[in-house]
């Protein structure tokens, strides 16, 4: 008889959420972000952290009453039936996991070329470290090492301490005029960033997957979601003031992935840029290791639901082909779509899953007063910073549309033929259930 489940505490919730939030991604999608805004990119995290907040709340009230580790796939199921609509959305959800991987491993990739030295055919080494990162982190998953696993609660605690006192010492040596808002490259920029700088607080759905281990969920939850967003909220925004006021236009606009390691080095010069660079690099290493190990439990869940074929459960070594079929599917993405690309579709897509999920406790949990209004506004807020982001893409770059369009159908797509062709149903599941 397995021990049962340690109790998860405020703290632990926070530590949790936190370290989920703050990691990897952070050090490519500030320059990202950047290279949209400007000078406005801490405003643009200002109000990706406030619909964050919004979407958390939504979290909450579906984590207290369907206390369960199934997160985002148990309320699709439970908001729109076991059916395809439910299953559609838990395979894009799935294909955001990918992206997400996709976008680590090439910031790897470059985190790393730059580390080494490497300025000859920078793309094609930086496309070779990360396809190389991800085959290797696949080969330890397979054989069922827990090194990097044991390592990644040390290297998240370690970049927190790094990245807070970073921001602390460029913010004493910032020159403030570089903020002023005359500088600010107008409001299309700024909102059509925010799916991007949203995608830096997607983390905060773990807290709600501990609801099951959690004593007085109504109690605790919303205490750690809100106090873990609202903790990241302020540093991303301090972090990205301080970076703005220390580094030139130019810099902040061009810089991309490296813009951490460039502010460190126009203050601490080229020590700080190899510190950052080696802290880029450990992050990405252990976040996308614990990428692999929950897409591998996503695809379980999914297949063993009928929402993805059977293959994808079926165990290779110490883990699933479904991590061999996720290994190759981000492989992929990272070999033929650039940085930028990869990190609008992944902010995109999951802030279309997170608006379903939203909507759906509008219809589960809706209830009446203030707790209805919180929720209906983060339906409009997901909504609208989806709608802007497809305007604003379609304008700028349309080949990221057609690609996110292709993701749509293909998930949908795939739903409806592993059901009608495959003899692969979802599984019902009665009203209230989540076990």
């Amino acid at each position: 008889m397995s021990a049962p489940a340690r109790r998860a505490t405020v703290p632990g919730l926070v530590a949790l959420g936190v370290g989920s939030m703050v990691g990897a991604g952070i050090f490519a999608l500030m320059g990202e972000a950047a290279a949209l805004t400007g000078s406005a990119v801490w405003l643009a995290f200002g109000v990706a952290g406030v619909i964050a907040l919004l979407t958390g709340h939504s979290f909450v009230q579906l984590g207290i009453r369907y206390p369960t580790r199934g997160g985002v796939v148990e309320y699709l199921a439970q908001a729109y039936g076991a059916g395809r609509f439910s299953g559609g959305c838990s395979i894009l959800f799935y294909i955001a996991q990918l992206i997400g991987m996709a976008m680590i491993a090439l910031a790897f990739g470059k985190f790393a070329a730059a580390l080494i030295g490497i300025q000859d055919d920078l793309p094609v080494w930086e496309r070779v470290l990360g396809t190389g990162l991800i085959v290797g982190l696949s080969v330890l998953a397979l054989v069922g090492t827990s090194f990097v696993a044991q390592l990644q609660r040390k290297v998240v605690l370690a970049n927190l301490v790094l990245l807070a006192g970073f921001t602390i010492a460029l913010g004493a040596q910032g020159e403030p005029a570089r903020l002023s808002p005359a500088d600010w490259p107008g409001g299309t920029p700024v909102l059509g960033s925010l799916a991007l700088t949203f995608f830096a607080f997607t983390g905060f759905a773990t807290i709600s997957n501990a609801a099951d281990r959690v004593e007085d969920p109504a109690r605790d939850l919303p205490r750690a979601m809100y106090t873990a967003i609202g903790l990241v909220l302020v540093l991303y925004v301090a972090l990205a003031l301080a970076i703005t006021a220390v580094v030139s236009e130019q810099e902040l606009v061009s810089s991309g992935a490296k813009l951490l390691p460039v502010a460190a080095r126009s203050v601490f010069g080229e020590v700080g840029f190899q510190v950052l660079l080696v802290s880029a690099v450990l992050s990405t290493v252990t976040c996308l290791n614990g990428g692999l190990f929950g897409v591998a439990s996503i695809t379980f869940t999914l297949a063993t639901k009928g929402h993805l074929p059977e293959r994808f459960e079926k165990e290779i070594g110490a883990s699933t082909r479904g991590l061999t079929i996720s290994a190759l599917a981000a492989i992929i993405l990272v070999n033929f779509l650039s940085l930028a690309t990869i990190a609008s579709l992944g902010a995109a897509t999951s802030l279309l899953v997170y608006s379903l999920v939203n909507f759906g406790a509008l219809r589960l949990v809706g209830g009446r007063g203030l707790r209805r209004v919180w929720i209906v506004l983060s339906v409009v807020a997901c909504l609208l910073a989806v709608a802007i982001w497809l305007v604003y893409t379609l304008r700028h770059a349309p080949q990221s549309l057609s690609i996110f369009a292709t993701f749509l159908v293909l998930s949908f797509l795939g739903e409806g033929l592993l059901q009608r062709h495959h003899a692969r149903r979802a599984l019902p599941r009665p009203q209230g259930d989540a076990s």
